[in-house]
């Protein structure tokens, strides 16, 4: 029996409405009731009701988009409110009113599957030696899932060093 994927039909934006980075991601998190991105706990309110899988999701974001070495900080206080959004279920990239160098991570093999098509430099080269990261040399990446066994410290360093050249 052939084995099929299922992405959520469900389409969610969480986060800055004006972000410098860009997640797209498979499957939306449970949101609490009155949650707002803007909102001081709002990350610790998705990991208290999303448990480790969502933790482990925005640990990640945060290492990638922290301004320096404090992630957790990062994390808990600033994570979503300015500079970073998670788009679910999205058909399209992120434009944004604003022109500016904006970063995308297609998350997982169904998103960059679906989302790398509408790249016009669908050239992506491969970063890392065992070739989970991958770059269009512009500002888009397809990465793997966002969890630490897919996407380990040393791909976070990877793809941190590859930002902090094309700014």
């Amino acid at each position: 029996m052939p084995s099929s994927t299922i992405i959520s039909t469900q389409k969610m934006n969480i986060g800055s409405p004006d972000p410098t980075y860009c997640f797209y991601l498979p499957n939306p998190p449970l949101l609490p009731e009155h949650w707002h991105f803007s909102h001081e706990d709002a990350v610790t309110k998705l990991i208290e009701l999303n448990g480790n899988h969502w933790r482990k999701i925005l640990t990640i974001m945060a290492k990638i988009c922290a301004p320096d070495d404090n992630w957790k900080h990062y994390r808990d206080t600033q994570l979503l409110k300015q500079n970073e959004v998670i788009m679910i279920g999205s058909n399209q990239m992120f434009t944004g009113e604003i022109q500016r160098v904006r970063w995308h991570f297609l998350v997982g093999a169904v998103v960059s599957e679906e989302l790398s098509k509408q790249i016009e430099d669908s050239s992506f080269v491969i970063i890392d030696d065992k070739k989970k990261l991958l770059f269009n040399n512009q500002s888009t990446f397809i990465t793997p899932y966002l969890d630490y066994r897919q996407y380990p410290n040393q791909l976070i360093v990877e793809t941190r060093q590859l930002i902090a050249q094309k700014v």
